[in-house]
């Protein structure tokens, strides 16, 4: 059974509360000004290292100046409740009163605090244990059958490893003398039924989260000063004190900058893939494409963030630094977001190769950073996480702004890209844009080959219906019957490509014709 240290149990919760009530057990155990232990008559048994529950009440009432006896039970209940002594013939926690009932301590190793991260494998030796030895004395309860069935299918793979323990604590023990034995077997029964009580008890362990809540460290006044002075220094020292009429003033350059890129305000170039079904804007604004478009070579040029955002824009920066010989910074950025982006199992792995690559000294890719980042860094390389270069990356991203980003931008590598990127068209949806190509078939057709038939008339006459449309542009000045005329056309054109519309359009062109005789006379 492994054992909390000191140094661990001050970081358990409620460390606070065990140290005060092990002060108090402690006291209880002085040889002289402690509670009465000695050997106690129960019929015709002897009951070794026992006291009495009024032993202790008596006890608590003269050492920590308890008045009422009542409280003096109840204190002493509590300290059972959590397994510092217990009953010795039902070794568990019962009730004390101001009686002739036998308790016994529990020793220090088996105290709460001690073994708070005792698990399935302690617990299934001490039951087997029991079941290896005399069934009348020793037997499980029927909770306990439970627990160990169920203990047996979660450790089946080292299930020979629980076995051989307890055979071997049970070799230990038969060399004890008889006395040592029952004490043993108690103070191990009491410890197990506070760490695994039974399902109708609850148990001391459970912590209630309302409780927690209200739980705060006590600060001292001057230290609680002292951080409210820190606080409220750094706060005034990081406030930004920017003009609202500047704010505005960025605000609308942002918004005139990157106007042309939102498709809610501007034309989305080449066409808008959810309203057409053209693809094409898909394909160009890929992560990596050979040959950009000229909206997206010049959103490199706003500010260096949006650079090294793009990976098209990264692998043109990449190209003019090796041509530039100043690759180092670029490799290191890249390699920090590897870092952000790969498994926990490779943190420690790449943490290692970039500081060896890049921050140790006489490094192959050295980059340029003070003494106090570099030494955040190291103290930190025993146990690293994703965050461990983030000083050093914002450190050469302002390097990269001064530096080899105005270089990129006025240079001829990015004026040939510019020079060269392609600039699609916009292509313009049509009134009906929703509505898909064959989407008004003929009733009666019913084959693929009368589909295919549809198509090739609505082609042939979807130019007979333009030519017409634009005769009745160029003649707007003729008389009502000539418009007359040109209507009855269009008309044969459209019954030409559904015929089912043809007694409707002839007694709308009979009507038509009517009206027109009509105004003449």
């Amino acid at each position: 059974m492994e054992v909390t240290t000191y140094s661990q149990r001050k970081s358990l919760p409620r460390s606070l509360q065990f140290q005060r009530m092990e002060r108090i057990v402690k006291a209880m155990q002085h040889p002289t000004a402690g509670v009465p232990v000695r050997e106690q008559k129960l019929f015709l048994t002897t009951i070794p290292n026992a006291f009495t529950g009024n032993d202790v009440s008596e006890w608590i009432m003269q050492k920590l100046n308890i008045k009422d006896s009542i409280e003096a039970c109840h204190l002493a209940s509590l300290l059972c409740y959590y397994g510092y002594f217990f009953h010795v013939t039902t070794n568990g926690a019962v009730q004390i009163k101001d009686d002739n009932e036998l308790f016994r301590f529990q020793a220090p190793y088996f105290w709460v605090s001690t073994n708070w991260t005792t698990g399935n494998v302690e617990y299934a030796i001490y039951l087997l244990k029991r079941t290896l030895r005399n069934r009348q004395r020793h037997g499980l309860e029927e909770y306990e059958i439970h627990a160990l069935n169920d203990l047996k299918m979660k450790l089946i793979h080292q299930w020979d490893f629980v076995t051989m323990q307890a055979e071997a604590q049970l070799r230990v023990l038969k060399d004890r003398k008889k006395t040592d034995k029952t004490i043993i077997d108690s103070q191990e029964r009491a410890f197990w039924h506070v760490m695994r009580p039974s399902p109708d008890e609850a148990s001391i362990l459970e912590m209630d989260i309302r409780n927690d809540l209200y739980t705060y460290r006590p600060m001292k006044r001057e230290e609680l000063v002292r951080r409210r002075l820190e606080y409220l220094r750094q706060t005034l020292s990081n406030r930004v004190r920017t003009k609202s009429s500047q704010t505005h003033q960025s605000l609308c350059a942002f918004f005139e900058l990157f106007s042309d890129y939102d498709p809610f305000l501007g034309h989305c170039s080449p066409s808008n893939p959810w309203l057409t079904s053209d693809t094409e804007r898909w394909t160009l604004m890929q992560p990596l494409v050979d040959n950009p478009t000229q909206l997206r070579v010049r959103r490199w040029s706003f500010n260096c963030k949006e650079l090294i955002s793009d990976p098209t824009g990264v692998c043109e920066f990449m190209k003019f630094c090796k041509a530039d010989f100043s690759t180092e910074s670029l490799n290191f950025y890249l390699h920090v977001q590897e870092i952000r982006n790969c498994p926990l199992s490779q943190i420690k792995q790449k943490a290692d190769s970039v500081y060896q690559e890049h921050l140790a000294p006489n490094a192959p890719q050295e980059v340029n950073i003070n003494d106090t980042i570099r030494t955040k860094i190291i103290k930190q390389l025993d146990n690293p996480n994703r965050d461990i270069f983030i000083e050093a990356e914002k450190h050469i991203i302002e390097l990269m702004k001064k530096n080899s980003y105005p270089r990129f931008i006025h240079s001829e590598h990015y004026r040939n890209l510019l020079q060269n990127a392609t600039n699609p068209l916009p292509k313009k949806p049509g009134i009906f844009h929703f509505v898909k190509d064959n989407y008004f078939r003929l009733s009666s057709s019913s084959s693929d080959d009368e589909y295919d038939s549809d198509d090739d008339e609505i082609r042939k006459n979807d130019n007979t219906i333009t030519n017409v449309s634009n005769n009745n542009i160029h003649n707007k000045s003729q008389p009502l019957a000539g418009t007359l005329v040109n209507t009855a056309a269009i008309a044969t054109a459209v019954v030409a490509v559904n015929p089912g519309l043809r007694q409707s359009l002839d007694s709308d062109s009979k009507l038509a014709s009517t009206n027109h005789q009509t105004d003449i006379k």
